[in-house]
């Protein structure tokens, strides 16, 4: 189960298990940008410019909740958010490029088939699907058209990145060798959770108060209430909510947002949160832990041959996108 705090590059893998895949930055129009009469390009890729607006809606979820961008911290905040997320969008503008040059292209009915992959992948009928979108903050029609630009995008890595990265055998052996010691440490903890989400295009008022939704959850669970029962009446994870939030166990590596940090810290039976990610608001337990010692090679051959996998493609990733930019024109103006 703890696909639901999978990384990067985890994407094939948990394409199809979660309904909110596509939750990025393609909300609508944020508070940011409202009122704006003339567009300011703020970048030139090549032939492509990016818009200022862009740039706030893509920054928008991103912005920590209490933050006043009218204040000089805040001000300061929101501008550095500008930054990163400015940088996000040349390289989504690159390998858009990049599809158009490889000749890539995803069709209606490949997207079709996602979007029929991820329902069924979450036991959803028609009417709960379109529901859970609308709680994300999409339509049918902007979840398929950012689900066919992370396709397209998925696509172009696999062509220019993923097909050149391979882990020999040797590799993983020389990996396990060296790193004995601390996988015989590694503890897996099991662990149920609660999401409050927050849709994409939220407010900083609906993020506070979905805030205050999570926390009085956190103070329910604290005060000796099922966190089973909790999660089953209040979770807003269709993956977990009917198995009253359990996760599974999970290991080192898997969780993301700055969780797995937050989960070594905690003994069994504690519950922390509101604890803020991509997706919104969580609530965690930790119901126990477990160590196994180290376990044969051939065991965990494939996990670690996964483990380095990504690795290698997150780096190739990174290499590649900087060639491409040193190879590309791009002017930015913010």
């Amino acid at each position: 189960m703890g696909e639901n705090f999978v990384g990067r590059n985890s994407v094939c893998e948990s394409f199809a298990k979660s309904v909110v895949l596509a939750l990025v930055a393609t909300s609508p129009l944020s508070a940011f940008a409202a009122g704006k009469v003339i567009e300011r390009v703020v970048a030139v890729v090549n032939d492509d410019i990016i818009l200022e607006t862009e740039v706030e809606q893509w920054a928008a979820p991103q912005l920590r909740p209490g933050v006043d961008p009218e204040t000089a911290a805040g001000k300061k905040a929101w501008e550095e958010l500008k930054r990163k997320a400015l940088d996000q969008l040349i390289d989504s503008r690159l390998e858009a490029q990049q599809a158009t040059e490889l000749k890539l292209t995803v069709t209606n009915e490949e997207v079709e088939r996602a979007s029929e992959s991820v329902r069924e992948q979450n036991k959803l009928d028609e009417a709960t699907f379109k529901e859970a979108l609308k709680q994300q903050g999409f339509t049918m029609e902007s979840y398929r058209k950012t689900l066919k630009r992370q396709l397209l995008e998925l696509k172009v890595l696999n062509t220019a990145v993923r097909s050149r990265v391979n882990v020999s055998d040797d590799e993983v052996k020389t990996y396990y060798q060296q790193n004995a010691a601390q996988l015989a440490g590694s503890k897996e903890a099991h662990l149920r959770q609660i999401l409050v989400a927050v849709p994409a295009d939220a407010t900083a008022d609906d993020v506070a108060r979905r805030q205050r939704v999570a926390q009085k959850l956190v103070d329910a669970a604290r005060g000796g209430k099922s966190f089973v029962e909790l999660a089953k009446s209040s979770s807003d994870d269709e993956l977990t909510k009917d198995e009253g939030g359990d996760l599974g166990w999970v290991g080192p590596g898997v969780l993301q947002d700055g969780l797995d940090s937050v989960v070594a810290g905690m003994s069994p039976g504690d519950v922390r949160g509101p604890i803020r990610t991509s997706r919104g608001w969580h609530v965690i337990q930790l119901v126990e832990r477990k160590s196994g010692g180290l376990r044969p090679l051939d065991e965990v051959r494939e996990q670690l041959r996964k483990q380095l996998y990504d690795e290698q493609v997150e780096k190739a990733t990174q290499s590649w996108l900087k060639e491409l930019r040193k190879r590309a024109h791009v002017d930015v103006r913010l």
